[in-house]
């Protein structure tokens, strides 16, 4: 086993960020081979962390601890492990980014620069999912926020630069409501332990908050409002109604590679974050307001459901769609069963992959038609068989057939919500139900658009298309052989994630 295995994680994506700095711009091939080196070498390395990953054992592991910042009242420390939570959440981060650099070999404009904020952004997200300390956790989270303003900035579409901005006002929000909570959560965490520690380390607040020397300190009030203080940023992240308006057009003007990214794993941070923080300090508020977790849940799956339904752009579409599909992880949240949350976690990854394959597939079709309307598509299978038959196998994994990773995911949820304890969610069986109609809407308008845009009579101006290039299979298969890996083997991701929940469960006796 490395050393300090994470540290050459998180930072390797950095280092070839450098490397690519040096390379003249003009040299383009050997940057994106410097890219894709990078980038395989860093799954490499996510996947020896899964395989190293002792399942058994509760709590994290691989951890590192360096003091660092030391201000007398206020001490930083460069502390990050590992646990059943974070490990998928590397190796997804690490396996959609190098699919996405291998999409984004087409790119010819200031390709230099492309590579760098896709290394930078590689490493903020690497870092996240190993911080546990709340203020590295906040700067690997801002360190995401800028290589992506600039990526859809440059890139992107007709609106890139609305698009871009709207993508960083919001974000900047949730970073600034984050570290309003952290140092909140900081300070009421010195009081709680009675002046005696004064800590940013996730599990040390955990244990200060669950058990608080001074516990007059942390009133129900209190750790309420920083709870929803939290879930604001987080949700804004997600995004969760109705801080969600951000989403829809920065996945609609960012190129593609951005989009799978941005959709893929960009995303998840804020899923992830309501779990290791929210859950991991303050346990006891979600159980409180779970149910309000569970209607903004139900509510995004609907919502997402009926917008998408009225989309005439393909690619918009799909983003109501995502929107739709993170309420799956939200309600699997509130449910606080072992099957909940699984489906939760199981949504983060699986909805990394599939979403990313959908946004390839939408960017592939629409690069040879230069339109995205659905209106003006149609007959596609006949002149791209290859690309409308993975557009086709992305639906259905969307749609939550079985033998792909969207039906367990989605599965393990409704199991879990019916199952939830009613004095945490009450009428849990109607949040199940009404989740199962949006699950069902979900299937139709992906089905709807699918059937427009790839069977009835092809156009003619579309009968020349050429179908995939060699290079757009390693995409493709990539992220739709995952799915189905995990759609067939559940238990590849649920063996790494099931001590983690029972762990979590554990905290208030669930």
């Amino acid at each position: 086993m490395i050393p300090n295995i994470l540290s050459w994680l998180v930072f390797l994506p950095l280092a070839g960020a450098l490397l690519i700095l040096a390379i003249p711009k003009e040299n383009k091939n050997v940057i994106r081979s410097m890219a894709a080196g990078t980038v395989l070498a860093a799954v490499l390395l996510s996947i020896l962390v899964w395989i190293s990953f002792d399942r058994t054992v509760s709590g994290m592991q691989f951890q590192q601890l360096i003091p660092w910042i030391d201000l007398g009242l206020v001490q930083i420390n460069y502390e990050i492990g590992v646990d059943g939570l974070s490990v998928p959440m590397l190796a997804l981060s690490s396996i959609v980014t190098a699919l996405a650099v291998f999409a984004s070999f087409n790119i010819q404009e200031r390709v230099k620069e492309f590579y760098i904020f896709i290394l930078i952004l590689l490493t903020g997200l690497f870092g996240v999912f190993v911080a546990l300390d709340l203020f590295l956790f906040f700067l690997f989270f801002e360190l995401t926020l800028i290589p992506m303003f600039f990526i859809i900035g440059i890139w992107g579409g007709k609106q890139k630069t609305f698009a871009s901005f709207k993508y960083l006002i919001y974000t900047g929000i949730s970073g600034a409501v984050l570290i309003m909570s952290f140092i909140a959560i900081y300070f009421v965490g010195m009081q709680a332990s009675g002046w005696t520690q004064s800590t940013f380390s996730i599990p040390a607040l955990a244990e200060i908050y669950a058990n608080p020397a001074a516990p007059e300190v942390l009133t129900s009030g209190v750790r309420g409002a920083l709870f929803l203080a939290l879930f604001i940023a987080f949700a804004i992240k997600i995004p969760v109604f109705p801080f969600h308006t951000w989403q829809p057009i920065a996945y609609a003007e960012a190129p593609t590679a951005a989009t799978m990214i941005l959709s893929g794993v960009l995303l998840k941070m804020g899923g992830y974050g309501l779990i290791r923080i929210g859950i991991g300090v303050f346990p006891d508020q979600v159980a409180r307001f779970a149910t309000l977790i569970a209607v903004l849940g139900v509510i995004n799956i609907i919502y997402g459901a009926v917008l998408a339904l009225v989309q005439n752009d393909l690619k918009r579409l799909v983003a109501f769609a995502s929107i739709s599909h993170m309420g799956i992880v939200l309600l699997g949240i509130a449910s606080f069963t072992v099957a909940g949350i699984q489906g939760a976690i199981f949504q983060l990854v699986s909805h990394g992959f599939i979403t990313a394959l959908l946004f390839f597939m939408v960017g592939a079709l629409a690069e040879r038609t230069n339109t995205r309307n659905i209106s003006e598509l149609g007959g596609l299978s006949k002149s791209v068989p290859v690309l409308a038959g993975f557009t086709l196998a992305a639906v259905m994994a969307a749609i939550g057939l079985p033998g792909l990773s969207g039906f367990v995911s989605e599965l393990l949820t409704l199991i879990g919500v019916f199952g939830a304890p009613a004095d945490i969610l009450p009428a849990a069986a109607v949040f199940g139900v009404l989740a199962g109609l949006g699950i069902i809407l979900t299937a139709a308008y992906l089905l709807w658009a699918v059937k427009r845009t790839t069977f009835g009579p092809m156009q003619e101006k579309y009968s020349t298309l050429k179908d995939a290039r060699p290079m757009e299979y390693i995409p493709m298969v990539g992220l739709l052989g995952l799915s189905l890996l995990i759609g067939v083997y559940p238990t590849i991701l649920t063996d790494v994630i099931n001590v983690t929940v029972t762990d979590i469960l554990s905290r208030i006796g669930g």
